[in-house]
């Protein structure tokens, strides 16, 4: 009996983007029901290899072949790739937000039921079940009806992912699933892409292979475009993928300093203060009754499942959001700003709201600039001492290899990394962090938090909303937000103070 031929055959491929190139020479075959990982770190060509899976990239001319059988005919080109492949992933997340696509979370699962980028018809009673009855099975029953960008980062990826698997794929494509959900959240996950699995081939991106879905058996490693090694895999038993992570330090890498460290208390009233603000997104109100202070010297970390309001509060203390009349934000020990942008001068912001936004055709040197005024994209040209401060902030970051790339030939993780840097030019009073290291392999988490550090040594103050951490600075409090409530405010004791976010079980 003649063996059925791979659903993907690679051979000898190289890819480019923009003319930049990002793989070289990959060989490999996706054989149908073997779930595989693709792991390496920023920039080693993970989601270009999905890109050249999905038919959204091509190979390079006249450097290897890619075909496909998905019915037993061998195809060369990728048209019926583009109806039998979907792909999850950052990307597909912030197009929605870049673009205001704000439909009710049933919508997007049925765009997955048309076929289609967005929902562009009625639908009939049988789409309407089968759209229900996948988001009943993600747990996602009670966001039927809510807006798509009023979600939390998790429930969108959720609502994402049952949209993927409407399309009835014949390869799903996940490009780092686990990113940015919380312990509850992955686990529900991991147990659908099990059953998921038993009708469709999966293949997984990760930074590291811990944080795969169980369902993988076998892993790509990647490195500057090629691959290095594979090997078989056992998936966690535990339903968290990232159970099993390892904590890497970098050569060198400096300490956190002790809460209280910091000379820079310039002020002995608060520099924040918020009381009884409420929050409303259309008619959900989404905070209620925050009272909440930033005193000098006071480093938080803030708590909270997916669409707890961990980022909406953030975006409450960076002007983004107002509270309803009754409820006020007060920045004091900042001078109160007269201007959202003279706020935004002393208060640092990154979120994937930012990622999302930020795709202004410019260079990575570019882009960091761009942080003096707060826009996106150089708006006009800099000082001698701006020139300067952004060269140093390129070198201190990793990315004076990178400064003259534009940003649309940078991997995910890399862009992170830029906004980052971005965000510190102004040597920020306060430094607002919404899962910063989403998206970062374990290297760029080290340089970042080792500079992240080095601010706070001088006396920068972070809060950061996380559910688990990647900074070994030590907090000084925590806050705990549920439904959009303040649920616990504590002190961290000094030596415990170390509430960092490699520390915080996941």
């Amino acid at each position: 009996m003649t063996a059925r031929p791979p659903l993907l055959s690679l051979a000898n491929v190289d890819a480019r983007i923009a003319g930049t190139p990002v793989l070289h020479g990959i060989s490999w075959e996706l054989i149908k029901g073997a779930h595989w990982g693709v792991v390496g770190p920023n920039g080693s060509g993970k989601s270009s290899l999905l890109g050249l899976v999905a038919g959204t990239l091509w190979p390079a001319p006249g450097a290897g072949t890619r075909s496909y059988s998905f019915d037993g005919r061998l195809h060369r080109d990728a048209v019926e790739a583009r109806r039998r492949v979907t792909l999850v992933g950052p990307e597909l997340q912030d197009r929605y937000a870049k673009w205001g696509w704000n439909f009710s979370a049933l919508d997007v699962v049925l765009s997955g039921v048309f076929r289609q980028d967005v929902p562009r018809k009625r639908a009939n009673p049988a789409e309407l079940i089968r759209a229900r009855a996948m988001m009943r099975e993600l747990g996602l029953g009670s966001l039927v009806q809510r807006p798509f960008l009023e979600l939390s980062r998790g429930e969108q990826r959720r609502v994402l992912i049952a949209r993927s698997m409407a399309f009835r794929p014949s390869i799903l494509l996940l490009d780092e699933p686990a990113g940015g959900l919380d312990r509850n959240s992955r686990a529900v996950l991991d147990k659908l892409f099990v059953r998921v699995g038993r009708a469709t081939t999966i293949v997984a991106t990760a930074h590291a292979a811990a944080d795969l879905p169980s369902i993988v058996t076998a892993v790509l490693y990647l490195e500057n475009g090629r691959i290095v090694k594979r090997t078989t895999h056992r998936g966690s038993a535990s339903g968290d993928p990232g159970s099993q992570a390892r904590e890497h330090r970098a050569p060198g890498a400096r300490e956190a300093p002790a809460p209280g460290d910091s000379t820079a208390v310039r002020n002995s009233g608060p520099l924040i203060a918020i009381d009884r603000a409420d929050v409303w997104l259309g008619e959900k109100r989404v905070l209620h009754d925050i009272c909440w202070r930033l005193d000098p010297g006071e480093h938080w970390l803030v708590r909270g499942a997916n669409g707890a309001g961990k980022s909406c509060f953030l975006k409450l203390i960076h002007a983004q959001l107002r509270p309803a009349r009754g409820g006020t934000v007060r920045w004091p020990g900042l001078g109160d700003p007269s201007s959202v942008w003279e706020l935004r001068r002393q208060i640092g912001f990154v979120s994937a709201e930012l990622h999302a936004a930020y795709r202004f055709p410019s260079t990575v040197q570019d882009c960091v600039a761009s942080g003096f005024a707060s826009s996106i994209g150089l708006t006009r040209p800099l000082t001698a001492r701006q020139a300067k401060t952004t060269v140093g902030i390129l070198e201190r970051f990793a990315l004076s290899d990178h400064a003259s790339r534009p940003l649309s030939t940078l991997s995910y993780g890399q862009l992170r990394r830029t906004l980052l840097a971005r965000m510190l030019v102004n040597a920020p009073r306060v430094l607002l962090l919404d899962e910063p290291f989403e998206g970062l392999d374990e290297l760029s988490r080290e340089v970042v938090r080792t500079e992240f550090n080095a601010f706070v040594a001088a006396g920068t103050q972070l809060v950061c909303a996380s559910h688990h951490s990647d900074i070994r600075t030590r907090f000084t409090h925590e806050l705990v937000i549920r439904g959009g409530r303040i649920s616990a405010a504590t002190t961290i004791p000094a030596p415990n103070a170390r509430a960092s976010i490699d520390g915080i079980e996941r």
